[in-house]
């Protein structure tokens, strides 16, 4: 019995097998490959972005990023008066004028895929970051060329809350992120 016990404390460390111990190793590369080396905070990001928040108070504010490959992204939303928000829109080069709108009117093809016109307007991972939920019998207002001083270009939809507008947004391309100007 004695020997037993003597076996078992040896195949053990710090009270981890070795199936856990390769599982957190495992899981620390996966995250490594996934993030790129070391998690990079919301100002890191922010700045490779070239992308300020608002000037003005913001709410709920939600934020995931890298600036590294692979996976160059940025997906961010926030609660903010309307008119501080449409003025964000027009520093971005959005034409405030000509807004897409989700649902869209009819059915979309972009190559062999068709989208129905209730597809979700981003990518399902920040759909859940967002915790956003659309009701497809309202219409909300949608814009595309959101960019940054690097060339980033953003997809951004409109929620009004009342006085005040959610604004959602995913980068579609990294213009460029991620090298040195």
């Amino acid at each position: 019995m004695r020997k037993s016990n003597s076996l078992r404390s040896r195949s053990t460390f710090g009270g981890r097998s070795r199936t856990a111990k390769f599982t957190v190793a495992s899981c620390a590369l996966s995250i490594a490959l996934v993030t790129g080396c070391g998690a990079e905070d919301r100002d890191d990001v922010l700045k490779g972005f070239q992308l300020q928040l608002p000037p003005c108070p913001t709410e709920n504010l939600t934020f995931s990023g890298q600036t590294s490959a692979p996976g160059i992204n940025l997906a961010m939303s926030f609660t903010a008066p309307t008119s501080c928000v449409e003025k964000y829109l027009q520093d971005h080069h959005v034409d405030l004028s000509r807004p897409l709108y989700w649902p869209a009117s009819g059915w979309d093809v972009i190559g062999d895929h068709t989208f129905p016109p209730t597809e979700p307007p981003f990518e399902p991972e920040n759909m859940k970051q967002f915790k956003l939920k659309l009701d497809p019998n309202k219409q909300y207002k949608k814009y595309v060329g959101f960019r940054t001083p690097k060339d980033a270009e953003f997809t951004v939809l409109l929620v009004p809350v009342g006085e005040m507008t959610s604004l959602y947004m995913e980068s579609d391309l990294a213009g460029r992120v991620g090298r040195a100007d």
